[in-house]
């Protein structure tokens, strides 16, 4: 019994300090470290998925660059969406909205970001029926962004804890 009240006690003082860092805009600072071999592969898809869409989707160096930016910022909000912080999700997606403004130099650019859980394989045919599936809201975004006729894109992906990210920077 006296083991048992010493260890809620530490995981209660473990839960107040953690809480106490997040109150304070503390982060523990998730790392993005780029998967450069998947990057290829979800390249190729993507070109391919065009081709079955009837779009000439071209991979562009420099896009690739603005998605690289703007993918710290993207974990972030991803991270923020995870722990249900509100504050931090609005804080990211505005760092994410600053430096894809600042990189773009007046181009329309659309940042499409998709989440695959690490619960699912990240393959050809589960990032297309992610796409398929939120299509409607992809395009939308699409257009909020001045994009109605994608041409080119960039992409970087990272793989984190507990999902997969993938950001394209689309462009006309």
């Amino acid at each position: 019994m006296k083991k048992m009240k010493r260890l809620v006690a530490v995981l209660l003082a473990g839960i107040m300090a953690l809480a106490m860092l997040t109150a304070c805009g503390g982060t523990t600072g998730t790392p993005v470290t780029r998967d450069d071999a998947l990057e290829k592969s979800v390249a190729e898809w993507a070109v391919e998925w065009g081709k079955s869409a009837k779009l000439e989707l071209t991979a562009d160096a420099d896009l690739t660059a603005i998605s690289a930016k703007c993918l710290p910022a993207a974990v972030k909000a991803h991270d923020a969406i995870t722990a249900m912080d509100k504050e931090a999700y609005v804080a990211a997606q505005k760092e994410l909205l600053a430096e894809l403004e600042s990189a773009a130099n007046g181009k329309k650019i659309a940042p499409v970001d998709i989440r695959i859980p690490n619960t699912m394989e990240v393959n050809k045919e589960n990032l297309v029926a992610v796409v398929k599936a939120n299509a409607a809201s992809l395009n939308e975004l699409l257009k909020t962004f001045g994009v109605t006729k994608p041409a080119k894109f960039g992409v970087t992906v990272t793989k984190q804890d507990k999902y997969t990210l993938i950001l394209f920077m689309v462009s006309e």
